[in-house]
């Protein structure tokens, strides 16, 4: 018997099976307040930009080149030099101007930080005037890894241009070095994000507080109705601002949700533009300081990680709330002056919950004596019915007092721009990239189904001047409009390849259509389609379709027949917001000789990645990931049936090779492969 071989094609070309690398997802009143909010369009905010202008430069200087890179820590958008080199670009100085910028100097050996094998690196900046001035110097460090290790991170640099101010030159970055051995390219310097500001009075762009909460509820935060003390601090942010109370995520985690936002695309690419795209282009300097390491590794691939597209700066780790709040108050510090656009992630209302215990007693109840602690990081345990009813009271009180930890912690963060009196020059968004299930259909965690539970999140925006405070605004929002609407905000242009729609643009908008899909390894694929209160979901694997209508059923407790013109048409339009999924990614199809069965199984190498966003190429077939995404099993009639995933890369593959290969299996009938 012959097995079945399988074409594959990345978009409309045949692809090499055996060597794949992967590309990773991916009232008018009111509006006329919107629209006079903000301005119509944001002037420039730089005088210079040497990431702009390495980046646009046909031939950059030997050994310069621009790209978002970490070291010390900390991952920057930045002008990487080698060991000499020198870049130098024409500027006319602006009065009362200072140049910004980050440098620091980092030796890898085989990707690892080796300070102690760093050549000592002089690094200089000079202005010469056009009309034959000498050089004037206006900065001059040598950093030493080896022999200084307090030179083994990033300095924060601010030079005054008093004594140059008006006058038209050249600005040179340049790196040299005293040591005579053979750098080998070990050591090279980095220039972080060098610029020259405007003075303040040509600016017109607000600044940006953007915030997401991992796995936050709508119906757990007090201004959606929440009767427990969990968000003081926004709820009283909201009471400044716009509430959006029919706010829903893309999808159930994190990715796709947060790819999801900042492509305004249901299916994101990583080459697509981003949200920080127009921003970054506009010379607005900004950062990220976000707990969860899905988020970083997503922003450091593809096309939008390259400068000056990407963020200035991307800061990840185990960092608390406590901790992400410090970082940005530390941030704002240091960018007084200037407009900024500010990113902040909070996973403490994700599992592993460890609430501070302060926080933990305003919700749990002093009586309760069970096995459910201070802490909680049992998943499986939850899902799987372990605790009773009294256990998930605790175990809800842990969520809750995780949400008060953020709360508090972004708290002081609104403080530090009120007390410094630029909370009224701010646009501030906070929202959720999803929610959070406690068994309301059987189950713990998230990413498992398309259910409200896991859709529903919160949406505040703080106007700058707090225009239109208090008010409440009834559409229907998707995770999609969120960049677009905070770039119409902020006056900035909306990139054209947006799915999203911006809200202050959107007046006539009445019945905006929702798509969610949910592609979680562990999980079965599934996809939704709402529209006013219907809502249909397909699941993949089984071809289950359920029906919920969502006045009489807000809960999606009891689906109804998938038998009526209305459903048909929810269906269709959901296939054909698919559509775009077979112009790209990796298509399979199976072809046989006779009508048996076949299943197909794809397995990925331990380290090249996981399987990601699956659909079926057609109406027969099914296909499901394994719990660890490393293999996929799809199944279909002999008659022929085809497939399409993407594939993520894995963060510890150093080798950039997604190997995947394949195997099948068949009851009987000889099978030939696809032309």
């Amino acid at each position: 018997m012959k097995l079945p071989l399988p074409a594959f094609r990345r978009g409309r070309t045949l692809g090499r099976w055996f060597s794949m690398h992967a590309r990773f997802l991916a009232a008018s009143s009111l509006f006329l307040t919107l629209l006079a909010a903000v301005p119509a369009a944001a002037a420039e905010e730089m005088a210079f930009d040497l990431l702009k202008a390495v980046s646009s430069d046909p031939s950059p200087p030997a050994g310069v080149d621009a790209l978002l890179r970490g070291a010390h820590g900390q991952t920057r958008a930045a002008i990487r030099m080698k060991i000499p080199a020198a870049a130098e670009y024409p500027v006319t100085i602006p009065a009362d101007a200072a140049l910004r910028f980050g440098l620091a100097v980092s030796a890898n050996a085989f990707l690892v930080e080796s300070p102690d094998l760093a050549i000592p690196v002089r690094a200089r900046v000079l202005f010469r005037e056009e009309k034959g001035g000498q050089d004037v110097v206006l900065y001059d460090r040598e950093i030493d890894l080896k022999n200084r290790p307090a030179d083994r991170g990033w300095f924060e640099e601010e030079i005054d241009l008093a004594t140059v101010a008006g006058q038209t030159g050249r600005l040179r970055f340049e790196t040299s070095t005293r040591a005579t051995e053979d750098a080998a390219g070990i050591t090279l310097a980095y220039w972080s994000t060098p610029r020259i500001g405007l003075p303040r009075a040509t600016r017109t762009s607000p600044n940006l507080l953007f915030v997401t909460i991992d796995c936050l509820r709508a119906d757990h935060v007090g201004a959606w109705g929440y009767p427990k003390p969990t968000t003081p601090n926004i709820d009283a942010l909201g009471r400044e601002g716009i509430r959006f109370p029919h706010t829903y995520a893309n999808a159930p985690m994190t990715l796709p949700s947060i790819p999801q936002i900042f492509t305004s695309e249901i299916f994101p690419d990583r080459d697509q533009e981003i949200l920080t795209d127009p921003i970054a282009g506009a010379g607005i300097p900004n950062a990220a300081f976000v707990n969860n390491a899905w988020i970083p590794l997503w922003l450091s691939q593809g096309e939008h990680a390259s400068p000056p597209g990407t963020f200035d700066r991307i800061v990840s780790g185990e960092l608390d709330a406590r901790a992400i709040s410090d970082l940005a108050i530390e941030w704002l510090g240091q960018h007084q002056d200037g407009r900024f656009a500010l990113y902040l992630h909070y996973l403490d209302a994700h599992t592993p919950y460890r609430p501070p215990p302060e926080l933990l007693q305003i919700f749990s109840d002093p009586s309760y004596q069970g096995t459910v602690g201070n802490t909680f990081d049992d998943e499986e345990g939850a899902a799987a019915g372990r605790y009773d009813r009294a256990d998930q009271e605790q175990i809800l009180a842990l969520y809750d007092a995780g949400i008060r930890y953020v709360d508090r912690e972004l708290g002081r963060v609104i403080e530090e721009l009120r007390r410094t009196r630029r909370l009224e020059d701010t646009l501030v968004v906070i929202s959720a990239d999803h929610g959070e299930e406690f068994w309301d259909h059987g189950s713990f965690f998230h990413g498992q189904s398309l259910y409200d539970e896991l859709l529903h999140i919160p949406l505040i925006v703080r106007l700058p001047g707090a225009a239109q405070a208090g008010s409440v605004d009834e559409r229907l929002v998707r995770g999609i409009d969120l960049a677009p609407s905070i770039l119409d905000w902020m006056g900035l242009e909306v990139p054209a390849g947006f799915a999203g729609t911006a809200l202050a643009q959107d007046e006539g908008r009445s019945s905006a259509q929702l798509i969610a899909t949910a592609t979680q390894a562990q999980f079965p694929t599934r996809f939704a389609i709402r529209r006013d209160n219907r809502k249909v979901i397909e699941s993949l694997d089984r071809r289950d379709i359920e029906v919920f209508q969502l006045d009489r059923d807000p809960g999606e407790q009891a689906p109804e027949p998938a038998n009526s013109g209305d459903e048909q048409q929810l269906l269709a339009a959901l296939r054909a917001a698919r559509a775009t999924l077979r112009e790209r990614g990796f298509q399979a199809e199976v072809r046989a000789a006779g009508p048996s069965a076949v299943k197909v199984v794809l397995e990925g190498h331990p380290r090249s990645g996981t399987f990601l966003t699956l659909d079926r190429r057609g109406e027969t077939g099914t296909a499901l990931a394994s719990a660890d995404g490393r293999s996929l099993n799809a199944r279909g009639p002999g008659t022929g049936f085809g497939f399409r995933f993407d594939r993520l890369k894995d963060p510890t593959n150093l080798g950039a090779k997604d190997l995947v290969r394949w195997r099948a299996e068949s009851a009987e009938g000889s099978m030939i492969p696809l032309e």
